[in-house]
């Protein structure tokens, strides 16, 4: 293996990952590169056929190729990390999701922005690419919005679809990675990220390393955005709740959770005015429901089954 390893978990879309492997070998910077290929679907093993069959006529780049029986976002995302980890010239795990694809110039930019900064861990921008006609309102919602910051250092990062981190920064944490608790649910990777964040890893960010996703016709729906602010709530709050040990912090964090739901009750009549970010306002209000929801003991289950509640230490 080399000391960049591009890791891609892939479940049941073998077309997305051909269009982004070949986005792959067509990037302008390569620095030793190789690709880890983790088929998260030990049955149909669709993306695994699919990269044997690149690899086997001559792709750009060396492929590995590994199989995860256990299902779910934890138990792929972890099994990635293992792997790498097992490399020992691997210095940069770059991750990308399976229907996303690069620009040329993507890995090229993580790593200058990293090697400038130093930082532990680099993000970059998500931008939305939509199947079918993209609505009119979608300039109204966060949730296809692709952040915006300046290059260099900076605070939070929120999830793992474009992101490059470097090996001492796993190091740091302690064995799984991702938490199981978050296999059903997601939120892995914020807790991911915060848990690197609380182990004292610098961030930053890299606004020219530009992916694009995918965005089929069922989620270009309010009905679909709605439910994703609603688990975005109940994540974050998971995520939180985890973090805040003891009565005390438990009775700020719920104490916050109805502050906030408040505000964004008050701002709802803002979905009157004109030039208002009308599904924005509404998701905050959904958003501020799903936090309360997860602090009565609420879990959501997109990805499986019911996550198990995650619980502050006491």
């Amino acid at each position: 293996m080399t000391a960049t390893i591009i890791a891609i978990p892939t479940f049941r879309r073998p077309e997305r990952l051909r269009q982004l492997l070949t986005s792959l070998a067509r990037m302008k910077v390569t620095d030793d590169a190789s690709i880890l290929i983790a088929d998260n679907d030990a049955a149909g093993r669709a993306g695994a056929t699919l990269a044997e069959a690149v690899r086997a006529g001559g792709y750009a780049l060396p492929i590995e190729i590994i199989i995860v029986a256990e299902p779910g976002l934890c138990a792929v995302r972890n099994a990635i990390v293992e792997t790498a980890l097992a490399h020992p010239d691997m210095r940069h795990l770059v991750m990308i999701d399976d229907d996303e694809w690069p620009e040329a110039d993507w890995l090229g930019e993580l790593l200058a922005v990293q090697r400038r900064t130093g930082a532990d861990v680099v993000g970059g921008p998500v931008y939305p690419h939509f199947a079918d006609r993209k609505p009119g309102w979608v300039r109204e919602t966060l949730v296809f919005r692709p952040e915006s910051r300046p290059e260099g250092a900076t605070g939070m990062l929120w999830a793992s679809n474009n992101l490059l981190v470097m090996r001492r920064a796993l190091d740091r944490l302690d064995r799984p990675w991702f938490d199981p608790r978050f296999g059903s649910s997601g939120g892995e990777d914020l807790d991911f990220l915060t848990r690197l964040h609380e182990a004292g890893c610098r961030f930053a960010w890299a606004p020219a390393a530009r992916v694009a996703e995918w965005v089929p016709a069922d989620r270009a729906r309010l009905g679909w955005v709605m439910r994703r602010m609603w688990r975005i709530g109940i994540t974050d709050t998971m995520v939180r709740r985890k973090q805040a040990a003891g009565a005390a912090r438990g009775l700020a964090l719920t104490g916050r959770a109805v502050a906030i739901l408040a505000a964004r009750t008050v701002a709802l009549p803002m979905i009157l005015w004109p030039g208002a970010r009308r599904v924005d306002v509404a998701g905050q209000w959904v958003k501020s429901w799903g936090r309360l929801y997860a602090l009565a003991g609420g879990s959501d289950a997109s990805y499986g089954q019911p996550a198990a509640p995650v619980q502050g230490e006491t």
